[in-house]
């Protein structure tokens, strides 16, 4: 077989679209798809080398294992002993039975089978899962150890093995174009060998063709035509798809197309993905696959957050680990000759022995794990970034129809709540607190808009706030609630900045505050000039805000003792006195009712952020369940539980 340097820079596009895609860049949603490029090209190369020893009658299955062995086992290896003994240092004990199944399965290549009776491929806790990406090496390697036990069985007929080949490939794809969950659930079909193995088989067969000149070498835009079919579903499919399914022939027959026409003597295209940097990325693509999934693992269990910045710097990282992979582990191995095999078998009979006896070592260790310690870490879990099920649908509504609705279902509403993200995120306090009181509210809610009338960091800001105004002025007496992160636009120094304008503000005749907080407290006291007459109004100052996810903070105390975030009173005074002071004033002069939840939180001179082991924010400052409880009892303590009609 010929070396075919545009191939090489096929496998450096895919390994492209597959390490984005897990990294998360929301432009390759659709990043999945690579790996049936992968799958194609590994048949088109393994089951061309062994068709052509059966042609010449030397087919060895000792020898083919032992090549199996001297490409994979070093480098996977490697990584895998990295990789678990970093989670036993690092991982709760709880998750390292986790973590010990997977490797079994990565080192048996069975993992695909044990991820069936999980969660889905793209389920959040597989993100803490450092061998999720073994599934599609374990596919892989399960076929070439039944392939050569098969051609063996057939008495090493090339007949046989071209029959074989056809059939794997009719049947697993008669699979993927006919069944939907009738043999798997959807997340279960996408790690089963029945449904992938149709793409390996392609490869093997699409070398038959070229072999036996079945295929015209020079046919114009076909090559093209291949690169955009593994190329656009990388930018249009995402999870919501079933696959592998009918459009997994976009990948393959794009791989496929690439295979028969991407000569690049014959093909601009070809020609293209010859260029050296892309065949570099071609050459270490199994070094950089096998290291940036435990990679990834380790920024996200830390409780990173994955910016575009990171994200990058992971990028890089991968290449660079695939890179060393390349020179310093696989291709020293490449030079082992295969008349060695007795080696290469001793040396894979070792290494497997190691991580075996690692794998029961890590799963004595998650027995050890404290009884209260899964419990206590699933709750954090499920904290993090968690927001109510109405959150995404409340934003920007500007009109009576289409408010989103709180407590008990009426036609006119008994209170409002009016503020930015903050607001947002109280809705199930305010739904809770209407249902125990028999009322009806509404909620008018944008980001980073505070309840104030003619001022906002952006004009959709305004005509929000409008909107309410004029909603408001023309209900009947109601309990109207302000809650805002009121200095991030007071201010105008968002939540921890030091500059003032940084956050500019917006007036409605299109110009722009000089200076924020004079402008933004002359607005607010328009505000309860035109609705508290009217109105019971209701101030709620800001809460208390970190500089960190709190769950996250929390989750990184527990596994690594890492030091818990501090906001002290002295810190918060520091940051909304006079934003609390303007507040206080306006309150009094307007009659309105002020809650001051930092009273309570930073009562003893350091903030709390979390009730009996429960976060009170989903973030740095947006409130979770828990902070949701605590609302509802102050509202409670200065509303009362149960209305008063009179």
């Amino acid at each position: 077989m010929s070396y075919r340097v545009e191939l090489d820079g096929v496998r450096g596009l895919t390994i492209l679209g597959i390490v984005m895609f897990h990294l998360g860049f929301p432009s390759l949603a659709g990043g999945f798809v690579v790996i049936d490029v992968f799958f194609v090209l590994s048949g088109y190369l393994i089951c061309g080398q062994a068709y052509l020893k059966l042609l010449e009658g030397n087919f060895s299955a000792t020898d083919f294992f032992a090549r199996r062995i001297r490409r994979l086992a070093p480098a996977y290896g490697l990584c895998f002993l990295v990789a678990a003994l970093m989670a036993n240092a690092f991982f709760l004990r709880s998750e390292l039975q986790m973590v010990a199944e997977n490797l079994l399965g990565a080192i048996t290549f069975t993992n695909n089978f044990n991820l069936m009776g999980s969660a889905g491929y793209f389920a959040g806790p597989n993100t803490e899962n450092p061998f999720l990406h073994t599934w599609s090496l374990s596919i892989e390697e399960q076929f070439y150890i039944v392939m050569p036990l098969l051609i063996l069985l057939f008495m090493r007929s090339a007949r046989a093995f071209v029959w074989v080949l056809g059939i794997v490939f009719a049947v697993s794809l008669a699979l993927n174009l006919f069944t939907t969950d009738q043999i798997y659930t959807k997340d279960e079909r996408y790690f089963s060998t029945l449904y992938r193995i149709w793409a390996v088989a392609a490869g093997g067969l699409a070398f038959l063709m070229i072999h036996h000149g079945l295929v015209p070498r020079r046919i114009r835009g076909l090559a093209f035509a291949g690169a955009l079919m593994i190329l656009v579903p990388i930018f249009v499919f995402d999870s919501s798809y079933l696959y592998p399914s009918w459009i997994t022939i976009l990948p393959v027959g794009g791989t496929l197309l690439m295979l028969f026409y991407g000569d690049p003597g014959h093909s601009l295209t070809g020609r293209a993905f010859a260029v050296r940097p892309m065949v570099y990325l071609g050459k270490i693509t199994y070094g950089t696959y096998l290291w940036h999934w435990p990679l990834i693992v380790a920024v996200i269990y830390y409780g990173t957050h994955m910016t575009d910045v990171v994200r990058s710097v992971i990028l890089i990282v991968s290449f660079i680990l695939g890179a060393l992979s390349y020179h310093f582990v696989e291709t020293p191995f490449r030079a082992v000759s295969v008349k060695n095999k007795g080696k290469l078998f001793v040396f894979f009979a070792v290494q497997t022995a190691v991580l075996l006896a690692l794998v029961f070592y890590i799963f004595h260790q998650s027995g050890k794990a404290d009884a209260d310690e899964a419990p206590r870490i699933s709750a954090l879990k499920e904290q993090v970034d968690k927001t109510h099920d109405r959150w995404d649908l409340c934003w920007d509504r500007m009109s009576a129809d289409t408010f989103c609705r709180m407590g008990v279902e009426k036609d006119a509403p008994d209170f409002f709540v009016w503020g930015d993200s903050m607001a947002n995120s109280a809705v199930p306090a305010f739904d809770a607190y209407g249902r125990a009181r028999g009322e009806a509210g509404r909620l008018a809610t944008a980001p980073g808009c505070a309840p104030i009338d003619g001022g906002a960091p952006d004009t959709d800001c305004l005509a929000v706030n409008a909107a309410v105004l004029d909603y408001i002025e023309t209900r009947e007496p109601m309990d109207v609630f302000l809650l805002s992160s009121w200095s991030y636009l007071a201010e105008g120094m968002g939540h921890f900045g030091t500059v003032p304008g940084e956050v500019p503000m917006l007036l409605d005749d299109g110009t722009t505050a000089p200076e924020n907080f004079p402008e933004f407290m002359k607005r607010l006291e328009m505000t309860l000039e035109r609705i508290s007459p009217r109105h019971n109004v209701v101030i709620i100052q800001s809460f208390p805000k970190y500089k960190t996810s709190i769950p996250k903070a929390m989750l990184r105390n527990l596994r690594f003792g890492a030091q818990l975030p501090v906001e002290t009173r002295e810190n918060y005074d520091a940051r909304e006195t006079r934003t609390n002071k303007a507040l206080e004033a306006l309150a009094l002069k307007y009659g309105a009712t002020l809650l001051s939840p930092q009273d309570m939180l930073c009562e003893k001179g350091t903030c709390i952020y979390e009730i009996d082991g429960l976060p009170l924010y989903s973030d740095s400052l947006h409130l979770s369940e828990r902070g949701n409880a605590f609302l509802l009892e102050m509202l409670f303590d200065v509303m009362g539980q149960e209305r008063d009609d009179q």
